[in-house]
This record gives C-alpha cells, structure tokens and sequence, in this order.
C-alpha cells in the first residue's frame, strides 16, 4: 500500500513539474515561431494576450509621435499597428520600406462600436464643413488639404465617410456589438536584411 501511495505521488510530482514546464514553455514558444502579418490578419484574436514574432514591412511610420508603426505582408492595404514598448519610446520614419522583425504582446487596442462610429462620423461632418478636410483613415493616414469642393486624389473623388461606411458593414455582418481591433506592443525590433 506505501509503495502504491509512493508511486501515485511520485507520479503526481513529475505530472505537476512536467506539465506546468510545458504550458510555460508553450507560452513562450509562440516568440520563437515567426508568424506573417497575413496569418496574423486572419484571426487575430488567436494571438489576443500572447507574445508573438511578426516578420513584415514597415508601410508607416506616425510622423506626429512616432509612437506607432504598420507593418504589411503580401498586401500593402492589409497592415497590422505595432506600438511603441520595451527599449523603443518611438519608432525612426527610416524603417518605413523596411523588412523587420518584432516580437511583442497582441492586445486589444480598440473596440469599434455604434457610438464610436457616430463619433468618427460627426468628426468628419465637423471637418468636412471646415474648409479642408483633416481625417484620418482606418490606418491612421492623414487625409489633409484636400479641399471639400474639389476632394480629388489621382482624379478620384475621396469619400470621406468610407471608412466610416466599411466599418459599419463589417458590424453588422459580425453579429456583435463590437469590432476588436488587435495591435501589437513592440518589445524588440530588428531589421531584416536581405
């Protein structure tokens, strides 16, 4: 009976050590396993809470803060927000067309709901009756002194509510109350060179 007792505990130990090591070392295995910024785009909220390695191209660089970059994949139009963190208190505009490497924390940067959409829009109305318009896109790219009568880009007419008008489709088709929007917390960087 004390050796059955004495196996089941022993046994129990090594469980315990074992499969506690291994949840840690799986935790932190997801920073050695580069992900792309396209399966990244995919399901984002996989990654919600988790250290991850996201390989990409810097499309953006905040010209304001320089606290916040984009990184692409395959499409230029599809990018992921990287936040400044660890030894970075901003980002150099110098890695803008770049190929680096970043490893950091997914976290949920906003939720875009009814309410922020209303507000979104009634900037714009604001900024739309002023004589430029001066908003920004989904990606945080400023849309400046394009003047309301004319508003062209490339002889295009800007709408500016598109992005407005997109979002609010994609709530509607979620069937929830709220859209996540998932960004990165940067904790290294590093340049890829080629």
């Amino acid at each position: 009976m004390k050796k059955l007792f004495l196996c089941l505990a022993l046994g129990a130990m090594i469980f315990a050590n074992t499969g506690c090591g291994n949840l840690g070392k799986n935790a932190d295995d997801a920073t050695k396993v580069a992900i792309t910024v396209d399966s990244f785009l995919m399901t984002p909220e996989v990654w919600a809470n988790k250290d991850v390695l996201i390989k990409g191209t810097v499309s953006h660089v905040c010209r304001h803060s320089g606290k916040k970059l984009f990184l692409f994949g395959a499409n230029p139009e599809k990018t992921v927000k990287v936040n400044t963190g660890g030894d970075f208190s901003s980002f150099d505009i110098k890695y803008e067309g770049t190929d680096v490497e970043i490893t950091g924390t997914v976290i949920e940067d906003e939720k875009i709901d009814a309410n922020y959409l209303n507000e979104w829009e009634a900037d714009i109305k604001k900024n739309v009756e002023d004589k430029d318009i001066k908003v920004c896109t989904a990606e945080s790219q400023a849309i400046t002194g394009q003047k309301n009568d004319k508003a062209k880009v490339a002889d295009t007419v800007v709408d500016p509510y598109a992005d407005v008008k997109e979002f609010r489709k994609k709530l509607a088709a979620s069937g929830k109350t709220y859209i996540s929007i998932y960004a990165i917390n940067c904790k290294t960087m590093k340049e890829i060179k080629k």
